[in-house]
């Protein structure tokens, strides 16, 4: 028996649209399934940060800045995790811009930031804060536990999308 597959549009907007209310209308049956990985990244990144979900912030707000760098996406986990490039790539992070993302307040950050730089997560240049490989590597089991994250999510979302689809072939 062939299984039909909804005909791309090329509006992404419409998948993720049909697959955000398939979400909703089943979150009470999925609800354990996503937020188990959620809890158990969050809880990593604590532990990661002695116990301070305010410097995983900082962190993850600096991440977002290097991901972002088209460079970035050009090296491989090898050369990252290597010490090839020991000060990321980033479009740019401060102290500043760090407060307006998280909403915590200036003087916190910059307190925070300080304990990172010591910590030899985080590198300044200028103004700019800019992720090294020395987080890069520490931080390997809050990068585990993103993926695995993902790849739950996928799993989950993907079995609902593949019962909806057989159960309503004409969508």
């Amino acid at each position: 028996m062939e299984q039909k597959v909804p005909v791309r549009t090329g509006n992404l907007n419409v998948g993720r649209e049909v697959l955000r209310h398939l979400v909703a209308d089943n979150y009470p049956a999925i609800a354990r399934s996503l937020l188990r990985p959620l809890l158990h990244l969050l809880n990593i990144s604590r532990s990661a940060c002695d116990g301070d979900v305010d410097k995983f912030l900082i962190m993850l707000v600096i991440a977002m800045r290097t991901t972002e760098h088209e460079a970035f996406a050009q090296y491989s986990q090898a050369q990252l995790l290597s010490g090839e490039v020991p000060v990321f790539p980033t479009l740019g992070a401060n102290v500043r811009s760090v407060a307006e993302s998280t909403g915590t307040p200036r003087e916190t950050v910059r307190r925070k930031v300080g304990e990172l730089i010591e910590a030899g997560w985080i590198s300044r240049q200028g103004n700019d804060l800019r992720f090294t490989v020395q987080a890069y590597q520490e931080l390997a089991g809050v990068r585990v536990a993103i993926e695995d994250l993902a790849v739950s999510n996928f799993e989950v979302v993907a079995a609902l999308a593949r019962k909806h689809f057989a159960e309503s072939p004409n969508h």
